[in-house]
Formats: C-alpha cells, sequence, structure tokens
C-alpha cells in the first residue's frame, strides 16, 4: 500500500510541474510598488497628474499613457518621502475626455502593475457655453456707480471682474464675488466712458486654470426719472369690485399713494396669471423700464412679465422679472434697450405665498437723465 501511494503522489507532483512551470520558468516575476495616491486635475489643453510611490527605493520611471497607450509621457522619478506627492503637467492636449494609466519601473525594467483614472481637458469649446452672471442694471448719479446683479445660477463660477475707466483717467478693474447683490464704485468717469465691461470667472471641479466668459460691454445708464402720471389709465383682468374698503379697482396702482391696492377679482375666484394694462396717454420717448411697489404679503407677484406696445395691439415681451417680497420698496426692471411706447402691461405669474391672488400699490414707468 506504501509502494502504491508513493507512485501516485509521485505522479501527481510531476503534473502539477508541468501545469505552472511557465510561471518560473524565467525565474520569479519582480513587480514594482505602483503609483498610488493618484488623482486627476482638468484644465485648458492640458491634465495634472499626482501619485506618490510608497516604499519601494528602486522606481525610477513613471510611465503615463493615455489614448489607447497610442500617447504616453516619460518621468524620471526619484524617491521621495512616502507623505509626499509627485505633480506633473501634460500640455498640448486637445478638448475631451480621456482614460489615463500609469506604469512604474523600477531599475531593471521590471513594471508595475497599472492604476488607472478618468480626467477631462477643457477648452475653447467648454469657455464658449460659460455664461456671464445678469447684470440688472448700471446706474450712474450723484457721482456714484451703483451696479445691481441677478442671481449666479452656475456654482463653478467664483466671480466677476469689471473693467473701467476712473476718474484719474486709467483703467481699472474689481473683482465681485457672487454673493454680492449690489456694487458701489466711487471713482467711475462717466463723463469720457458712459460704458462698462465686464465677464465671469469660472473654476471647474478639480480645475487647475480658471476660465472666463467672453467680455460683455453694458451701458451705463443715469439716474431714473419717472413720468407724471396725470392722464394715464389703467385696467386689469378683473379686480375685486366689493364696496367700500374693499373696493380695489387697478387706479389704485397709479393714484400715487402705496398704501391703497390693487388687488384681483376675488368673488368668483380668478387664476393666475392676472394682468395689469397701463395706457400713458400718450407715446412716452426713452422708457428705460417699468418699476412696481408692493406690500410684504403672500399675494405679492414674485414672476412678472412685461410687454409694452404702441398702439394697444401689437405687443412686444421686454422679459420675465423676478419680484422681491419688500413693502413700500420702489422696485425698477429695466429693459435691454430703451423704449418709445404709450401701453404696457404687466402679467402676474404666480405669487410668493399660497393664494391665487395679486396684490400692487403702485407702478411706474421712468427713463434715464444725468444729474
Amino acid at each position: 500500500m506504501l509502494c502504491v501511494v508513493f507512485v501516485i503522489g509521485f505522479t501527481t507532483c510531476d503534473k502539477m510541474d508541468t501545469t505552472y512551470k511557465h510561471f518560473w520558468e524565467d525565474g520569479e516575476k519582480i513587480y514594482p510598488a505602483p503609483a498610488d495616491s493618484l488623482k486627476l486635475y482638468a484644465g485648458k489643453n492640458r491634465a495634472g497628474v499626482s501619485w506618490k510611490v510608497l516604499g519601494d527605493p528602486n522606481v525610477n520611471l513613471v510611465r503615463i499613457f493615455w489614448n489607447n497607450r497610442s500617447d504616453s509621457l516619460n518621468v524620471p522619478f526619484q524617491p521621495q518621502s512616502v507623505k509626499d506627492s509627485t505633480f506633473i503637467i501634460i500640455d498640448d492636449m486637445t478638448e475631451g475626455s480621456y482614460s489615463f494609466e500609469i506604469f512604474t519601473y523600477d531599475n531593471k525594467g521590471n513594471r508595475s502593475v497599472p492604476r488607472e483614472g478618468i480626467g477631462n481637458v477643457y477648452g475653447n469649446t467648454y469657455e464658449r457655453t460659460l455664461l456671464a452672471r445678469f447684470m440688472q442694471s448700471a446706474l450712474f448719479a450723484k457721482d456714484t456707480l451703483k451696479i445691481i446683479w441677478g442671481v449666479q445660477g452656475d456654482d463653478t463660477a467664483i466671480g466677476s471682474e469689471i473693467y473701467y475707466r476712473n476718474t484719474l483717467g486709467t483703467q481699472s478693474k474689481v473683482t465681485v464675488g457672487n454673493d454680492e447683490k449690489s456694487t458701489i464704485i466711487l471713482d467711475y468717469d462717466f463723463e469720457s466712458s458712459p460704458s462698462i465691461t465686464y465677464r465671469t470667472v469660472y473654476v471647474p471641479p478639480t480645475s487647475i486654470d480658471t476660465f472666463y466668459t467672453a467680455i460683455k460691454t453694458v451701458a451705463v445708464r443715469g439716474a431714473p426719472a419717472y413720468f407724471p402720471k396725470a392722464g394715464w389709465i389703467a385696467t386689469a383682468s378683473s379686480f375685486d369690485s366689493r364696496a367700500g374698503a374693499s373696493y380695489r379697482p387697478p387706479e389704485h396702482t397709479i393714484d400715487g399713494n402705496k398704501a391703497t391696492l390693487w388687488v384681483n377679482q376675488i368673488s368668483p375666484q380668478t387664476f393666475f396669471p392676472h394682468t395689469l394694462y397701463i395706457d400713458m396717454g400718450e407715446i412716452k420717448h426713452d422708457v428705460g423700464g417699468i418699476s412696481l411697489v408692493v406690500q410684504r404679503r403672500n399675494e405679492s407677484p414674485r414672476l412678472i412679465d412685461i410687454l409694452v406696445s404702441v398702439d394697444g395691439e401689437n405687443w412686444d415681451m421686454m422679459g420675465l422679472y423676478s419680484v422681491e417680497n419688500l413693502a413700500d420698496v420702489v422696485q425698477d426692471f429695466d429693459f435691454i434697450l430703451p423704449q418709445n411706447i404709450r401701453y404696457f402691461s404687466i402679467v402676474c405669474k404666480e405669487p410668493w405665498g399660497a393664494t391665487n391672488n395679486v396684490v400692487i400699490a403702485e407702478v411706474e414707468a421712468y427713463t434715464y437723465v444725468r444729474e
């Protein structure tokens, strides 16, 4: 029995040797320490790569591959502290997304297992998609330039840069954070340069570069001058026509009294949108925008469309505007370009609170003048 077991065991070992023989025919395979803590960074027509090599003093070369290994970069490597990372930049890359492979090599030519990662490269195509922050108005009055900003919708934007000619005759730059709702400039030279330029600055996630929108030019206007409302006529899609204090017609929006209100008809109930129509009696020239005064309440309009007309039949849309829910504050809504108009309408699209009604205290129209 012992002889039989010995023969079977010898035969089995011989078969195992045959199966695994090719693994040690050329000697033991050495794998250098691979790239560790791999990080990829986006840039403008370039990419950044960082890594560590832990505990292997024999590594003397790092090779980075991309484009299915058709492109590569050799990085001579000196062993460093395990706490230090190596960072390199790959230049002259086409915009797009890339899959990178990184190998380390020791001084005998042995290669590590790969480390892989996906990285982006940005370029002109990406930069052209970036939008400058909306500048609601730029007004110059009493030797002060005041800029009112809209909301910055993209959280990869880090701010905006304003360029202007100052009172010393030189160019100045002001950097504005995304959280600033208004910007005050005290040394602006309105007489020699009635316009400013600006751009918005973006830094995408993991980016090593800064990106900019195209430069925008904005005309600076003087202070708003409000047209007298004598002879104006106000009508509405509906109004509260109950007697006494509940009588709240659209004429209340042009009576110069912030305490009197227009309220849409509430019995029977009407629903959004609610529209206020104003006839200014004659064509007003260079109308720069429309103003509203509301009261702080659920029925204050939150979003409005403003339309203008010369004849009351053909209407042009000026834009969709956001209204703040503030009591007794004149809120100006600029047109992109001045208009020659007789009529304007305010279409209230939704309220601040859970209600089907709308309330407006006063409306105005204005042009811009120098002070």
